[in-house]
């Protein structure tokens, strides 16, 4: 074998190492990323679903609230039918 294509191929070995090497950091720098990504995501969902049950326990001491207001309007109406019919 001639030294030219010798050359030619240890050149051309050097320059795949260095595609290679260069791919994988990259891939690195890529896994690195997306796992910071999924973090933030469960992140978000965690926070999310701590908000949602906070709204879903207000939303419940409101129905409670209003059945409440519910009950004390028609107490409250009753007692007026009742008033203005002993007053007649």
């Amino acid at each position: 074998m001639s030294e030219q294509p010798l050359q030619q191929l240890i050149h051309m070995v050097a320059e795949n190492n260095r595609l290679v090497k260069e791919t994988q950091e990259e891939l690195r720098e890529f896994k690195k990323e997306m796992y910071d990504f999924r973090d933030e995501m469960y992140e978000f969902r965690d926070d999310a679903t701590r908000r949602l049950d906070r709204v879903e326990r207000q939303n419940k001491h409101i129905d409670a609230d209003l059945d409440l207001l519910h009950r004390k309007v028609s107490d409250h109406e009753r007692e007026i039918n009742r008033i203005k019919q002993v007053g007649q």
